[in-house]
């Protein structure tokens, strides 16, 4: 091998492993995926035959994630014109939450309804730990703390606490459902659908915190899980009383890397079953 031949080829080696190492850090982290998913619910009411839910999770807005990436999920979201938007948990990565919250209302500013809950990083970004009790009431998402609310008639979503540091409860966030109406619980982690009984009649629990693994390798899967995402990873998933839809959702934490698992924004339309 002459010197032109050694320089071509390690030029080459070279741009090679700059391909591969951009691809999970500046391509696949930005190749925002639209999941659709229809869900059949028996007893569903005839009005809500077709009702969308767009969900948003694991945003993690900060150093890892850009606001542009932000903002651009949340206005391909609304643009779906979802009948409601689900954001489940983990808004902020380093940003306080009320910037995170602007920058959500931001693109989902046409959306009519818009609820969330707590996820785990958002605990450590309230001071006191509890100053997520007093959000802004003007922001377009409205958290759900162990409470619900009927969101349409005959139509429940309970929203649970943060499982990790703090207390779910399933019992709070579906008290005051009307009898024969379908229950949605929104919860970050999704193994929090263990808790569910089947006396309490949730048709899906929507959740995210896992990334759907964030790093998934061929055969072996993914790599690491967190804590109360070992059970239920990725899209629609049974327990043993109710189904869990978990998002891969948008953002990264600890490394701004993904591979072979893009980031999503979620549709989901409800059928009568």
């Amino acid at each position: 091998m002459n010197r032109r031949q050694f320089l071509k080829t390690t030029l080459g080696l070279v741009a090679g492993a700059a391909g591969l190492a951009a691809y999970p850090t500046l391509l696949e982290p930005n190749w925002i995926r639209l999941e659709r998913l229809t869900f059949p619910v028996p007893g569903l009411p005839a009005d809500l035959d077709g009702y969308t839910i767009g969900v948003l999770a694991d945003l993690h807005m900060g150093p890892l994630v850009p606001v542009g990436r932000v903002r651009r999920a949340a206005a391909m979201l609304a643009a779906q014109k979802p009948d409601l938007v689900m954001v489940a948990g983990d808004m902020t990565g380093h940003v306080e939450m009320e910037e995170a919250h602007r920058m959500v209302d931001d693109g989902l500013a046409p959306v009519k309804g818009a609820y969330g809950v707590l996820g785990n990083w958002d605990y450590f970004h309230y001071d006191g730990r509890l100053k997520f009790y007093g959000i802004k009431p003007q922001s377009t998402v409205r958290m759900l703390v162990n409470e619900g609310v009927e969101v349409a008639p005959g139509l429940w979503l309970g929203g649970l606490n943060e499982g990790i540091f703090l207390d779910a409860d399933v019992d709070k966030a579906l008290a005051g459902a009307p009898r024969g109406a379908v229950k949605l619980l929104l919860a970050h982690e999704p193994d929090l659908a263990d808790l569910v009984r089947p006396d309490h009649g949730v048709a899906l629990q929507i959740s995210g915190h896992t990334h759907g693994g964030q790093v998934r390798l061929p055969v072996a899967g993914p790599l690491i899980l967190p804590p109360m995402g070992q059970k239920y990873v990725a899209g629609l998933c049974k327990a043993p009383a109710c189904h869990v839809y978990v998002s891969r959702g948008l953002g990264t934490t600890q490394v701004p890397v993904r591979l072979f698992c893009p980031p999503e924004i979620t549709l989901i339309q409800l059928k009568r079953g």
